[in-house]
């Protein structure tokens, strides 16, 4: 069957499933409603053509249980790039990944069982249920509500799929199957997952929209408004950065070691909360990403003092500076030890991270490296326009790294991804995490008036807005290695944002809405319904939760470290989108902080684990006494809960007129 859309022209087909096996099904159209029939199965599928979208009902008996699929084929278009928001980005950047690690869209390795040409998913896998074929000329996709009712199903309902496939196929299934696998977490696949059904039913939509990659962010934005569920809250800004901030001067600090910790339990078993690693890095996963909305709080709450407060943390930082690299040494203390004294102090470069970088363990990290500069210069802006003083070693500490980074920087304006331990010298190039260093260099030039500063900044923002343009970013966190990922597009956003607001010049601002619209691809539209307990059942919400990367899939709070970038751009460009993205954020963040202790089953309000799992993946974590999965970890980190400092501290600032 042939349908045309905006100049998109269509090959639709109908298959159900029997025992393993696609039967296509004959289709006979009569007025807007095509029957679908094949062996024991009777379909029908209602197209409702409207000026800019058409859009479906689809509805299905069957003598047997089955699951249908619907596919559209594109015809005559090049430039294809498959895209399901927040899971499948063209073929997962398969050429520069390990094998193995997660799904790739392709044929490249013919023996790895990550690479296929054809992947299908959970519909609630994704941020936004769509599966889109980007093409010379713009972008089409087809749509599907994530569940059909079903009375004979376990939970009273059935989930939908949403799929890409090689070279020019993409569709949506009525009863999801994971086909060819089913995808838990980087390396980890299990046999494919189905849900079928005698009778069900779903709606959706066909849009195409004109332009160049870009345009699956319109049909995006066109889904969003139609699915938007925000969650609720009862705490306010205030209340929730106070419990975060107390939760970490009493829980999350070790006295015994001077040092803030990640902790967990087992749920029932045992509920107290144990160190497991002393926070020690000096960005990404702690540090800098600390001491900045530490230091904040403090101002916020004049009663409040950290037991190891930012200015110890940033000193600690500003004493690892190495000289011989140009780059501060990523570590204080590499591991949790249990018999350090509670003074130690020893600069060390490998990470827990280390262990993930093949090339090398000796190595600098552009995340780490620059997330501490950027925070290091953050605060110091903050002190400036609040007439406050700022130690002139961080300031110079910051520009020490931020010189390295430029002397090294590529003509083309890329930063390195890692860098030598013994000389100033790049040794990876490939990844997006030298943003970070984009991000900081608009301080840069600021504290110094230099335009050296500036240039470097302007070549690097370009450089890596061709990958925020084409829907590509990857290779920002150490432990996905180069994965497709939402983190290093912060750095993007943070950049465009400083450079905006200190020039006022409209190319920053195209950057900044581009870097926006990247993270609505990972940052979920609707409500879901988790499979696992604690979520499950819960009124815990997705909508405004952030997918990690092609190799995690579960929700993090990182995402909200953007509020106040998000609130700018709606304030500039007066697109109320945009706050709607930003409000969802926050109150998805409100929404899970809310679920300690009682629904989470450990911890206490103001605690925060790191995950979040809407759908089938990540499901790692297991009760200590049934062995049931749980949908999210037992687990309070670090890096998670200063995220959400750090998002409520800058939105009460802002509001209050004090940025």
């Amino acid at each position: 069957m042939l349908i045309s859309l905006d100049n998109f022209h269509l090959h639709l087909t109908l298959a159900a499933q029997r025992h393993g096996h696609w039967l296509p099904l004959q289709l006979d159209t009569a007025g807007d409603v095509t029957r679908a029939t094949g062996p024991g199965v009777d379909a029908a599928l209602k197209l409702i053509r409207q000026a800019d979208r058409i859009n479906y009902e689809l509805t299905f008996t069957s003598a047997f249980p089955t699951r249908l699929r619907l596919q559209l084929q594109l015809r005559d278009r090049g430039q294809l790039f498959h895209l399901i928001p927040g899971v499948i980005f063209g073929d997962n950047n398969a050429a520069h990944a390990r094998p193995g690690e997660f799904p790739f869209l392709s044929t490249i390795r013919p023996a790895d069982r990550a690479c296929a040409a054809l992947w299908e998913f959970r519909a609630d896998r994704a941020a936004q249920p769509v599966s889109i074929l980007c093409a010379e000329g713009g972008a089409v996709g087809i749509s599907i509500d994530p569940y059909s009712d079903d009375v004979r199903a376990e939970d009273g309902f059935i989930r939908n799929g949403v799929f890409s496939a090689l070279p020019d196929s993409f569709g949506v299934s009525l009863g999801y199957g994971n086909d060819p696998l089913t995808f838990e977490e980087k390396t980890k696949f299990f046999a494919a997952h189905a849900h079928h059904s005698t009778a069900a039913k779903a709606s959706g939509s066909i849009l195409a929209r004109p332009g160049d990659r870009r345009a699956a962010h319109q049909i995006v934005r066109e889904l969003y408004q139609r699915t938007r569920e925000p969650p609720r809250h009862q705490e306010t800004d205030r209340s929730a950065l106070r419990a975060l901030a107390d939760t970490f001067a009493t829980v999350n600090y070790a006295p015994e070691f001077n040092q803030y910790t990640n902790r967990k339990c087992y749920v029932p078993a045992d509920t107290t909360m144990n160190p497991w690693r002393c926070i020690v890095e000096i960005g990404w996963t702690g540090g800098s990403m600390m001491a900045y909305p530490f230091a904040l709080a403090e101002r916020l709450f004049g009663d409040l003092k950290m037991p190891k407060s930012p200015a110890t943390i940033f000193d600690e930082i500003c004493s690892g500076y190495h000289p011989a690299s140009g780059f501060i040494y990523d570590a204080i203390l590499n591991r949790y030890t249990t018999n350090r004294p509670a003074g130690w102090n020893e600069s060390t470069i490998n990470g827990w991270w280390s262990g993930f970088l093949p090339q090398t363990r000796d190595a600098h990290c552009a995340y780490t490296n620059a997330h501490a500069a950027f925070y290091l210069l953050r605060l110091a802006a903050m002190n400036e326009r609040s007439g406050q003083s700022t130690p002139k070693e961080w300031i110079d500490t910051a520009l020490k790294v931020l010189d390295t980074a430029v002397e090294l920087q590529r003509e083309d304006g890329a930063f390195g991804y890692l860098f030598s331990s013994t000389e100033k010298k790049v040794i990876d190039w490939d990844g997006f995490a030298g943003c970070w260093f984009a991000a900081a260099l608009p301080y840069a030039w600021k504290f110094t008036g230099q335009a050296r500063y500036r240039e470097s900044a302007d070549r690097a923002i370009e450089h890596y807005a061709k990958d925020v343009r084409t829907l590509l970013c990857w290779g920002s966190p150490m432990d996905t290695y180069k994965s497709v990922d939402s983190e290093g597009n912060l750095a993007f956003i943070r950049a465009a944002r400083l450079m905006h607001e200190t020039t006022g010049e409209a190319e920053y601002l195209d950057h900044l809405r581009d870097g926006a619209h990247y993270e609505y691809l990972w940052r979920y539209g609707y409500r879901a319904r988790p499979q696992a307990p604690p979520l499950k059942g819960s009124n815990w919400n997705s909508c405004g939760g952030t997918i990690t990367s092609v190799s995690n899939p579960h929700l993090h709070p990182m995402g909200v470290v953007a509020t106040d970038d998000l609130e700018y751009l709606a304030r500039i460009t007066g697109d109320p989108y945009h706050q709607h993205r930003a409000d969802d954020g926050m109150a998805w963040l409100h929404n899970t902080m809310e679920l300690y202790p009682t629904i989470m089953g450990y911890g206490r309000y103001g605690l925060l684990s790191e995950r979040s799992c809407p759908s089938d993946g990540l499901l790692n974590e297991r009760y200590a006494d049934t062995g049931e999965a749980a949908s999210t970890w037992w687990s309070y980190n670090a890096w998670a809960a200063a995220s959400a400092m750090e998002a409520l501290a800058e939105r009460i600032l802002s509001r209050e007129g004090n940025r």
